[in-house]
């Protein structure tokens, strides 16, 4: 496959490993699951407004912007726009995971538990032909605002869960006949620029937006929409494919430029909480380096998730903890990179009993959180650990045995010396 995405479609064994819900109805099985029976969730359907929608008939509505495209049947998916249904909506705020993290669960699930998911079955090829569906799509996910979309729909509603673990949750989805961009779609210059140039290849075409300050959440969108790269290699890209795919991109683009940094002179420990998760970050005076320990706290016992790398960015994919590790280490190395700096990270994530799957943007979010928020330093890595085991849910003796980096530094007598 090309784009690199080889890597982000084989790779898939944790997004598909089922985490026990305890639920009574559907036992923690997806295909037995539909949000108007959920016992926790429904209830957030009866504001949006689908009872009102039928059928068939035309439904009319913001997009964030957000599209979707999923990843069964490829190489022939269903693609289409999201939007929103509810009349009283902060559409503005729908996609803007940066910001989710001061809203509680409830709000966030009413809020994105409200977007109609309209899709339709085309070829990811499609996306350098001109197809009318397709292009609209493309118009709207290249808006940088919300635009109004009309959807024509040719079916019941679907109330199969939106939850992922690598996408944000969305609401029920309806087959659609036909859309139509009834507002204005406003699209940066640069995007212009560079969905017009068939000749840069997608990596290099996200890493000039990416510093001109677009974010990751806006470029998943358009480079899952095929509107970057060369013009043979465009195509439609799975939405939870492009997700850590862009994550993989911009943050090896990131490591070209910390590596040339200084290290930083001591430990450092920073730490941040929400939504069912918490995270502990140590950096590491030493070159890059960095490995994501995922402990969980419904299965204490069990040993935690881990994958890592050491001087450069992995070549196989984190099959133990999957996209997150990739949005972390986005995170890491904008972090670093904004500062000047280079060190090496480990992560702590703990993933606390009430979790239930909204997508890495959380891995992502609450690790930038947790980098601005003041860390304490520390002269060496017994003491860092020291500091955070206090706040570890799961003993840290369990981590320790698992990971990789920390016993390689503990045998190390002058990191500086690594090369």
């Amino acid at each position: 496959m090309t784009n690199g995405m080889w890597v982000y479609r084989i790779g898939e064994s944790v997004e598909s490993r089922v985490e026990a819900w305890g639920c009574m109805v559907c036992r923690g099985v997806a295909r037995f699951c539909k949000l108007n029976t959920c016992p926790y969730y429904r209830y957030l359907l009866e504001d949006a407004g689908f009872r009102r929608i039928s059928g068939s008939g035309v439904v009319a509505g913001p997009t964030p912007p957000t599209i979707l495209v999923g990843e069964r049947g490829y190489p022939r998916v269903l693609v289409g726009p999201a939007v929103g249904v509810a009349e009283s909506l902060d559409v503005g705020l729908l996609e803007k995971p940066s910001s989710w993290l001061d809203l509680t669960l409830e709000r966030l699930l009413a809020m994105r538990l409200s977007l109609l998911y309209g899709r339709v079955r085309r070829a990811v090829g499609d996306a350098r032909k001109a197809v009318k569906l397709v292009e609209i799509v493309q118009e709207s996910a290249a808006s940088s605002k919300p635009v109004d979309v009309e959807m024509s729909l040719s079916g019941g509603l679907s109330y199969r869960p939106g939850f992922g673990v690598r996408a944000m949750p969305y609401g029920p989805s309806a087959k659609i006949g036909d859309v139509k961009l009834v507002g204005d779609v406003k699209v940066p210059k640069k995007v212009e620029s560079l969905i017009g140039d068939m000749d840069l290849r997608a990596g290099e075409s996200l890493a000039i937006l990416h510093r001109s300050g677009l974010d990751e959440y806006y470029l998943a969108r358009v480079f899952s929409a095929g509107l970057l790269g060369r013009r043979w290699e465009r195509r439609l890209v799975p939405t939870e494919w492009s997700i850590t795919a862009v994550d993989d991109i911009l943050s090896r683009k990131l490591y070209e430029g910390v590596r040339e940094m200084g290290l930083i002179s001591d430990f450092r420990v920073h730490s941040f909480q929400a939504l069912e998760n918490a995270a502990h970050i140590i950096l590491t005076p030493t070159p890059w380096m960095y490995e994501l320990l995922e402990g969980w706290l419904k299965h204490p016992a069990k040993a935690p998730y881990s994958d890592y790398e050491f001087l450069r960015p992995r070549r196989t994919y984190a099959d133990n903890t999957g996209g997150a590790y990739y949005a972390v280490r986005l995170s890491l190395l904008r972090y670093l990179y904004s500062r000047g700096e280079q060190a090496g990270a480990i992560v702590f994530f703990e993933v606390l009993p009430g979790w239930i799957p909204l997508g890495v943007w959380r891995f992502r979010e609450i690790c930038r959180k947790a980098l601005e928020r003041p860390g304490a330093r520390f002269q060496t890595l017994k003491e860092a650990l020291e500091n955070i085991a206090p706040r570890l849910r799961i003993p840290i003796e369990r981590y320790l045995e698992t990971s990789r980096l920390i016993s390689f530094l503990r045998g190390q007598p002058k990191l500086t010396d690594i090369v």
